[in-house]
């Protein structure tokens, strides 16, 4: 018996978002948002989001799309500063124009997974470019001038360099 009520109590989650209406607004925890504050001081449009046990802050700054998560479980909501980490996208392998980068943000969003150069054929460079769409990765090229291929025949990849599968 003694067992069976220790169990009950550890398998107990403590509630860290509310959904204030009927298109799901959450609450996020107050400890969470400070420590957010205080080490993110530039982000300044801030989207949060419950993942399970985590909390996601996505805000665009940089010339990159900035993700902080947060665990939001009990004794890391006690103590934020130890259960976070950052990651800022896109990937960028290669050396990539800023243009080709904020280009492909605006285009694709929150979407957007990494961006890689590459030589075409004809000595132009091309911009592979990653998306994850509904947990899936997708393969997009792009020019000089941030217009996407739509002919893949058209695109020639010199010197054996990757050119996966379309």
């Amino acid at each position: 018996m003694l067992l069976v009520a220790g169990y009950s109590l550890c398998a107990q989650k403590t509630v860290v978002y509310q959904a204030t209406s009927s298109n799901s607004t959450y609450s996020t925890p107050e400890p969470i948002k400070v420590n957010f504050t205080t080490y993110y001081p530039e982000a300044t449009v801030v989207t949060w989001e419950p993942s399970g046990e985590w909390w996601r802050a996505t805000y665009k700054g940089d010339n990159r799309i900035t993700r902080v998560y947060y665990n939001s479980t009990a004794y890391y909501l006690e103590h934020p500063a130890n259960a976070n980490f950052k990651l800022a996208l896109p990937v960028i392998s290669t050396y990539v124009p800023d243009a080709v980068v904020t280009s492909a943000i605006s285009s694709y969003g929150d979407n957007l997974y990494s961006i890689t150069t590459m030589k075409a054929a004809d000595g132009t460079e091309v911009y592979e470019v990653s998306l994850i769409e509904n947990g899936n990765l997708k393969n997009v090229w792009m020019n000089g001038e941030s217009t996407v291929y739509t002919d893949m025949n058209k695109i020639r990849v010199a010197n054996n360099q990757k050119m996966d599968k379309f």
